[in-house]
């Protein structure tokens, strides 16, 4: 009797408490709501400091830092503690425990050229040229010295080269004696150094080309070539050239030195060739922590090459393409209308491959080019090679056609303050034809690019402010202050990259010219101003935080992808670096050398060193750097 009734009492206590047991378990099995909604996480980094960027505005602060963060397919899952990430993580979960490394934001350049190199066409079995030879000569003291140095280099070359073959020839500063590269410019600049006829008496049966920067000479042999395959090149330089003579001495820029390349050199490449060189360089600006990169197109084959990339899913990383096609030479008037006639196509693509409008790199050009107009004195030779574009020409006729038919003008070379002053009277011609407003124009987000002397004149601000103008600029643009100086003395140093008066007067600032060197490499120039030991504008200071804004949180509207790239936060697509140093507190001085450990770009790593992946238990992933090489040390071979 007595064991019946202490049965029953504890079959009565067992019913009481099996709800209750049942409701404990539940609580203490229940999944994170984010995997009830997704299911598990396909990646997780634990122990670290995620650092969001989660805060755009013109402050030192980064936003929520973080321990752990979850990625579900291409986007991000979750942030939050370790011990909360870890319960979104099953047996296929890849987890990466980041030993309190740092992670920040995917690099997103807002200025690079990524079309494959010389380096990488060798290892594919491209060349350029396709038949001939490459001859490099050191510049003399002076013009005659150079000039014989050239003549004497090109007389041997041809002994080594068959009738028909190419011979380039790259003139470089001296140095040494005193030949900088701004005199060397100034002697090639207007074409005489090597004219037509003095190559085609020592060359008259192999195409030759003798470059300097941005200008090169042709001889006879060669402008035949360049005819046969673009019909129109004499109209076309005729045009964007603005010696009366260019044509007779044979005088060439890079919109037909590009279209050298690609249309006669790589004429018979296919496009899946071409499509594996910039594939390869892709790979590598990934290892240096790009995740996202803009440029311009400057050439139909590189846009063939990027579209099959994107076909098959092999892009490593994001690029945000401008169309500058207008560059090849063809019909100057259907030049003008190009844009015209292939409708917007601003903001078409996806997430790997999309255009966001139509840049000019010859607007001011570069140095010595800068144009600068009135805003500064210099010698009347200085004077006379700045350019300075003007209604009428092509590639102002161009544009302007391109904005009224409402295609986003990015990419715009903005080197000196005439030259954005002279952008601005663009887009006002524009607005007058169409009606288009100032805030119809802010919508579209033009942006000058380089900003070298941009300088901090009232008219300049306000009319970046008034049309929303986005500044790309970059620190090796600082670096190029002495030659800057050389050419127009101390009056220069207030129109060097006045960046943090820009930013306090409202103008949005963006980073570029990071590729292949080391995460943070040219950050620092920013932030210390100097230059060959001098401080040029110690007011114009950045600190650390707002420069990595630059290349993250405010590039990413520049490439207009602000909703998902350009920092970690829920549901913006994973683009992420693990650094190797904490970029947040180790002094100035290092931050040069920080390199990123893994770069993940939509949740795939796309690159992970040696060295981590031990610490992973994985293997190497993507571009490997060479043994001994240091990526903050010089660009990879």
């Amino acid at each position: 009797m007595q064991k019946t009734w202490i049965l029953s009492l504890a079959v009565l206590v067992s019913l009481w408490m099996s709800p209750l047991m049942l409701i404990q378990g539940k609580a203490q099995s229940a999944l994170p709501p984010e995997v009830e909604d997704h299911g598990y996480a396909d990646m997780i980094v634990v122990n670290g400091k995620v650092v969001s960027m989660d805060d755009a505005g013109l402050n030192e602060s980064p936003g929520n830092v973080y321990e752990a963060m979850a990625v579900k397919r291409d986007r991000i899952m979750a942030l939050g503690t370790s011990e909360r990430i870890r319960r979104m993580a099953n047996s296929k979960t890849k987890i990466i425990d980041l030993g309190g490394q740092t992670v920040i934001p995917g690099v997103i350049e807002t200025h690079a050229h990524l079309y494959g190199n010389a380096q990488l066409g060798a290892q594919l079995g491209l060349r350029t040229p396709d038949r001939g030879v490459n001859v490099t000569v050191q510049a003399g003291r002076d013009v005659e010295t150079t000039r014989l140095r050239v003549e004497n280099a090109l007389k041997e070359a041809i002994t080594k080269v068959q009738p028909d073959d190419w011979v380039l020839v790259g003139i470089t500063p001296n140095p040494q004696e005193g030949v900088s590269s701004n005199r060397l410019f100034s002697w090639v600049y207007d074409g005489t150094l090597e004219p037509r006829e003095r190559l085609d008496r020592i060359a008259p049966d192999n195409p030759v080309k003798v470059q300097v920067a941005s200008r090169a000479n042709l001889n006879s042999k060669a402008w035949e070539v360049l005819e046969e395959y673009l019909p129109n090149v004499t109209e076309y330089v005729e045009e964007v050239i603005e010696q009366p003579n260019a044509v007779e001495i044979g005088l060439v820029t890079v919109g037909t030195m590009t279209a050298l390349t690609w249309d006669i050199f790589y004429r018979d490449v296919p496009t899946s060739l071409t499509a594996e060189l910039i594939r390869r360089n892709l790979e590598q600006a990934v290892a240096h922590g790009i995740t996202t990169f803009s440029s311009r197109v400057p050439h139909p084959r590189i846009m063939d090459g990027f579209s099959l990339l994107n076909r098959e899913k092999k892009m490593p990383v994001r690029y945000a393409a401008l169309y500058e096609v207008h560059r090849r030479p063809a019909d100057p008037d259907v030049t003008r209308q190009f844009y015209r006639m292939t409708g917007n196509l601003t903001g078409l693509g996806n997430d790997y491959l999309w255009i966001h409008g139509v840049a000019s790199e010859l607007w001011d050009s570069s140095f010595p080019q800068v144009c600068l107009g009135p805003d500064i004195e210099a010698a009347p030779e200085i004077k006379a090679r700045e350019k300075c574009p003007a209604s009428g020409e092509m590639y102002w006729d161009a544009l302007r056609n391109a904005l009224e038919s409402g295609w986003r003008l990015a990419g715009i070379h903005g080197v000196g303050s005439h030259g954005v002053r002279l952008f601005m009277q663009l887009i006002e011609e524009a607005m007058e034809n169409t009606g288009m407003t100032a805030q119809d124009i802010r919508n579209l987000r033009p942006t000058v690019e380089h900003a070298t002397a941009i300088s901090k004149r009232p008219d300049i601000i306000e009319g970046l402010k008034k049309y929303g103008i986005i500044v790309s600029a970059g620190p090796p643009r600082l670096l190029r202050y002495p030659v800057y100086r050389e050419d127009y003395g101390p009056g220069i140093d207030a129109f060097m990259l006045p960046l943090r008066t820009l930013l306090d007067q409202g103008v949005k600032v963006v980073g570029q010219n990071h590729t292949y060197r080391s995460v943070g490499y040219f950050w620092t120039v920013f932030m210390t101003r100097e230059v060959e030991g001098k401080v040029i504008g110690p007011e114009e200071r950045l600190g650390r935080v707002t420069v990595l804004k630059m290349w993250t949180k405010w590039a990413s509207e520049y490439v207009m992808k602000e909703d998902d790239l350009g920092s970690l936060e829920l549901g913006k697509l994973a683009d992420f670096l693990v650094l190797d140093k904490d970029y947040l507190t180790i002094p100035i001085d290092q931050i040069p050398a920080i390199y990123p450990q893994m770069t993940v770009v939509g949740g795939n790593t796309m690159y992970m060193g040696t060295d981590f992946a031990r610490s992973q238990g994985m293997e190497p992933v993507g571009y490997q750097f060479p043994d001994g090489y240091r990526p903050w040390d010089k660009p990879a071979e």
